[in-house]
């Protein structure tokens, strides 16, 4: 893959096409994991609702599985950015974080954010991964 050209990745995600935007994109030696939210197996509904920590280990695990058609994993991401709903509840989702990156630790930044798509959606995560192209 040249430098000018984008691989593209799609989720069954209602909203990616209403909204237009993909899932994760390769840019080069770079990959960028869309936000991702705390959506059940179905798609369709969320993830432990009420639950700050299993909500940010859902949106992690997701992340991760969005990174594999790209050949790569947690390992490779430098950077993280957490969207919560309410920061009191920083701990948890801290916890969530350190315990799904142990040694391999991203920069990161945790805002608080107004609300997010689904009222029941206590975190959103983004990514940014290096995961430089074999060959």
């Amino acid at each position: 893959m040249s430098q000018t050209e984008f691989e593209r990745i799609y989720s069954r995600a209602p909203w990616e096409q209403q909204v237009g935007y993909c899932r994760a994109l390769r840019a080069g030696d770079m990959v960028f994991v869309t936000g991702t939210a705390p959506i059940d197996e179905v798609g369709s509904g969320v993830f432990a609702p009420g639950d700050a920590y299993a909500q940010a280990a859902r949106c992690l695990e997701l992340i991760e599985r969005a990174l594999r058609p790209f050949g790569t994993d947690r390992t490779r991401i430098v950077r993280t950015r957490m969207f919560v709903t309410d920061i009191a509840r920083w701990a948890e989702f801290g916890r969530a974080h350190a315990e799904f990156f142990q040694e391999d630790r991203p920069t990161t930044t945790m805002v608080e954010v107004r609300r997010l798509i689904d009222p029941a959606m206590l975190i959103e995560i983004e990514a940014d991964v290096f995961a430089p192209v074999s060959g």
